[in-house]
């Protein structure tokens, strides 16, 4: 760990490049080049592609005398000062990330806000949908808190009211693992019995049943499951994650499942990402903006984790190295939206179209993606984007979705 000053305009690092460290900013100010976008950072970290080998996606060059700390990829964990670090990280590639998520929103010219209307908008769009906010959901997060604390009974008695109100049949499955569970826990003489009765043909998707069946068979502990089961949420196709406008207080962490970030309009939604297991959204939850800039919400049925502040600061002292993946995930992030502004900004409308077709190939059959949100990504018409897809070799279903 070096502290060294530089002079004002010296480029730290060129996009393109892997950083030769972190960089832990205590005096000064420099700037980030993100796509289009330049923003002054006089605080946090940069450089934290170089722990994971990565190209950069940013310029970074020294606005005024700046001193930094740089640290070894290899110190990361090792120093001092890692859970100052870590906690610094988090925080700025948030920021970061947020600013070239701004940067894609803005590339189409979209109503920034229309009050509690986008719910409505929403649920013309989807009628029927679940929000996450819905007491279904927080008597889930209660029961786990009850399981978690040992009080078996009250965690079951709750699963078994819900089993008999949920109509959604993939909930209804979730539950039901949660009930044998329980049923497993407080009545060990019969535990087989309880187990047997999920054919595993039907449940063997559900994180909750890989659980189920370590708990009973034994098996290799498994930290991010043991997460997920403490207090994670898995919920059914079409349900809001985030609506945009509302506050911002917690991020995810996505274990299973796809979930799709727009804008809502009155009659249509602007795609701007998809965001599939591995990744880590809902930054802004950890930084002083706390209003969602878009609407998230599930293509699939979906298992993540909810993280707010608090959570990361303790797993900080933890579980450094689980930081270290969001921080992962974050980054690869900035790249994929970075990947979607040059499609964007490509002039010719056939090439954008075929950008965009082939950078979400790998997703059709997997999600949802039709041949409108295609179309109002890259800005042309429907019949475009069918043209196009055919011409590849992909095939488009009755009510739009694009196939492999």
């Amino acid at each position: 760990m070096k502290l060294i000053t530089y002079p004002p305009n010296t480029v730290i690092y060129k996009e393109g490049e892997v950083p030769g460290a972190v960089y832990y900013i205590v005096d000064g100010s420099i700037s980030t080049k993100l796509f289009r976008k330049e923003k002054q950072i006089e605080s946090g970290t940069v450089g934290e592609w170089s722990i994971y080998n990565m190209p950069s996606e940013e310029s970074i060059v020294t606005l005024s005398e700046t001193t930094l700390y740089s640290v070894a990829p290899s110190e990361i964990l090792s120093s001092e000062y890692s859970e100052r670090i870590l906690r610094n990280m988090v925080s700025s590639i948030a920021q970061r990330l947020l600013v070239i998520d701004s940067e894609l929103a803005e590339s189409r010219e979209i109503p920034e806000y229309v009050g509690p209307d986008k719910l409505r908008f929403f649920n013309r769009l989807h009628p029927g949908a679940y929000k996450l906010t819905d007491n279904i959901f927080q008597d889930i997060l209660q029961s786990k808190r009850f399981y978690v604390g040992g009080y078996y009974r009250e965690a079951m008695e709750i699963f078994a009211k819900m089993m008999a109100q949920v109509t959604n049949e993939e909930l209804k499955k979730e539950i039901m693992v949660w009930h044998t569970l329980l049923s497993m826990i407080t009545d060990p003489e019969r535990a087989e019995i309880h187990f047997k009765r999920l054919n595993p043909n039907e449940y063997g998707d559900l994180l909750s049943y890989v659980y189920l069946v370590n708990f009973f068979k034994g098996g290799q502990k498994q930290e991010i499951l043991e997460m997920y089961m403490k207090a994670g949420l898995f919920v059914p196709a079409n349900t809001i994650i985030t609506l945009e406008g509302e506050a911002a207080l917690e991020g995810y962490l996505i274990l299973k499942g796809y979930l799709k970030a727009v804008k809502l309009l009155e009659d249509k939604e602007i795609l701007l990402s998809i965001v599939g297991p591995g990744e880590f959204v809902g930054e802004g939850a950890f930084l002083d903006s706390k209003v969602r800039m878009v609407t998230l919400y599930t293509l699939s049925p979906t298992a993540f984790i909810p993280l707010n502040a608090e959570v990361i600061n303790k797993t900080i002292t933890t579980n450094p190295g689980f930081i270290l993946k969001i921080c992962e995930s974050q980054l690869r992030r900035i790249s994929q939206v970075k990947r979607l502004l040059e499609i964007r900004y490509q002039s010719n409308s056939t090439q954008r179209t075929i950008s965009a077709l082939k950078y979400f190939s790998e997703l059709f059959g997997k999600t949802k993606i039709t041949v409108r949100d295609i179309a109002y990504l890259v800005d042309v018409n429907s019949e475009r984007v069918i043209e196009e897809a055919k011409h590849l070799g992909f095939k488009v279903s009755f009510d739009g979705t694009i196939l492999p």
